[in-house]
């Protein structure tokens, strides 16, 4: 179907049903068919909505209008011409920066943000040459086949959707082409990303060229300090294309945290408890939502991770190689505004490599943040505090 919105006509592709609805906005590149894998897994749960951005697929392409605020404004009337009450923003590399701006605006409805390997909201930096080159990369089949091997992806593709990537890249518009490079990367807009109040969760490949993990560690989670990331091993910038099933998964899983408010914790109390449920479970993405991307963690064996999703991750994930087994107990909890002290007790069990048990106990110091989006999660945890 089609929308006229901020003058332009705006293409838009829907299916399924559902209370909330997830709406798909894709890279620069792609089109709103670059989701159809990933939205049919969640197609039976929620109403999808994908659009094309101006100048990209089926859409209109007025002569301007490609900055990141018309984009954003596009996609604003298309969810105010749909009538969405509830919905969770998607966006994918160009459209994980227009996802940004709206969210930073935060519109009646806006229940969560997924952010695919998104463009930071920084300024992205290129030579003179390197801007001329990916002004360039969409020009002719060669380029775009070269683009994909060499920089977009990590894992190969199958025919079909290396075939619908070239399509996609080679029908846009010269000007919609033209501006991301040369107008639209270069804006700010880290001043708007750091009014994200929406539960947030920001999905990168761990071979990303373009996004790369370092940088959105860098550029982007400081300014959403409860952003959750999930790294996709082995995966390049073109996850939804790459990794299709992952990603849905990840959506669908956050989607459905926060349709039933399970991934909230209300209170510096139930953090503990998350912690230990998320652990036994060995479930490293909900033992890290339980983190702000701030963090700072000592290890029981005394090695201190700061500040480094990443990091973080790599550690709690050679921890769950030991199967553990952990019961906190809180002791007492001292809040003050957004900030709390929480003491706790806890005990440790852990297999070693030759099957034997061992545990380690302690008392704990625990510094948990409120988050904008009302969320209490883990600052500073220091498992030795009172040893």
């Amino acid at each position: 179907m089609d929308i006229e919105t901020n003058g332009t006509r705006i293409h838009v592709t829907q299916r399924g049903s559902g209370e909330l609805a997830l709406v798909f906005l894709h890279y620069y590149g792609g089109s709103s068919r670059t989701w159809d894998t990933v939205a049919n897994q969640l197609s039976e749960r929620y109403r999808i909505v994908a659009t094309d951005h101006r100048g990209w697929g089926e859409s209109d392409a007025p002569a301007d209008g490609y900055g990141i605020a018309d984009l954003a404004a596009d996609a604003e009337g298309v969810i105010a011409a749909l009538g969405l009450q509830r919905y969770v923003l998607v966006g994918h590399s160009m459209g994980g920066k227009v996802a940004q701006l709206i969210a930073s605006r935060r519109p009646s409805g806006l229940e969560g943000l997924v952010l695919i390997a998104p463009s930071p909201p920084s300024p992205m930096l290129l030579s003179d040459e390197q801007r001329a080159t990916l002004s360039g990369a969409y020009q002719s089949r060669e380029a775009v086949e070269f683009v994909i091997d060499h920089v977009l992806t990590a894992k190969p593709l199958d025919a079909a959707c290396r075939e619908q990537i070239i399509e996609d890249s080679l029908r846009a518009a010269p000007q919609a082409k033209a501006a991301w490079p040369n107008v639209a990367m270069r804006e700010d807009i880290t001043a708007a990303a750091a009014s994200i109040a929406a539960p947030t969760i920001v999905i990168s490949g761990e071979l990303d060229q373009v996004d790369r993990v370092a940088t959105l560690e860098a550029e982007l989670l400081p300014r959403i300090p409860h952003a959750a990331m999930h790294i996709l091993p082995g995966v390049g910038h073109l996850s939804p294309l790459e990794a299709p099933a992952e990603v849905a998964r990840i959506i669908g899983r956050f989607a459905a945290a926060l349709e039933d408010k399970s991934g909230v914790c209300s209170a510096p109390e139930q953090v503990p408890v998350a912690f230990d449920t998320a652990l036994n479970a060995g479930d490293l993405d909900a033992v890290l939502g339980l983190f702000s991307n701030q963090a700072t963690m000592r290890m029981t064996d005394g090695q201190v991770v700061q500040q480094r999703p990443a990091e973080l991750r790599s550690a709690l994930a050679q921890l769950l190689t030991l199967r553990p087994q952990i019961r906190n107990t809180v002791r007492r909890v001292l809040p003050s505004g957004n900030l709390a002290l929480v003491l706790l007790d806890w005990t440790l069990t852990v297999t070693l490599p030759d099957g034997q048990q061992h545990e380690q106990s302690g008392t704990a110091t625990q510094v948990m943040e409120k988050g904008r989006d009302g969320a209490w999660r883990l600052r500073i945890s220091n498992p030795l505090g009172l040893g």
